[in-house]
């Protein structure tokens, strides 16, 4: 019994180093996202906010997975347009407009609007 905390503390100590491998470690998505957010000429705190409101489910999962599959700085930037569209409506929604969503406006309806024009052209082929 005497042993119990210093082996729950030793296993706090070891869980830590795991947890923030998994969220900014190799293969965690974080990377790619500073990429895209460099890219596309949005401030990273902006572009992770707009990020995580607008995406369904888990915004490391999307980014794993863009990750895996290998796609371009722009490839990937225009299938994250409708997911920063909607994490700019949901913000907007909850505080009403901010300056600095207000500049990333016209970034993210430009990828909006590439992305509808490739899912316009994979419709009609």
């Amino acid at each position: 019994m005497e042993y119990f905390p210093v082996l729950l503390a030793f296993i706090a100590l070891l869980a830590l180093p795991v947890f923030f491998w998994n969220q900014v470690g190799p293969g965690s998505g974080h990377r790619l996202g500073n990429r895209i957010a460099a890219h596309i000429g949005i401030p990273r705190n902006v572009f992770y906010a707009l990020l995580t409101n607008g995406v369904k489910g888990s915004s490391r999962e999307l980014l794993r997975s863009l990750e895996k599959s290998k796609l371009s700085l722009d490839e990937a930037s225009v299938k994250l347009g409708p997911t920063l569209n909607r994490g700019i409506e949901r913000l907007e929604g909850r505080f009403g407009a901010q300056e600095m969503y207000d500049k990333a406006k016209p970034i993210v309806a430009r990828l909006v609007a590439e992305s509808e024009r490739k899912s316009g052209e994979s419709d009609h082929p």
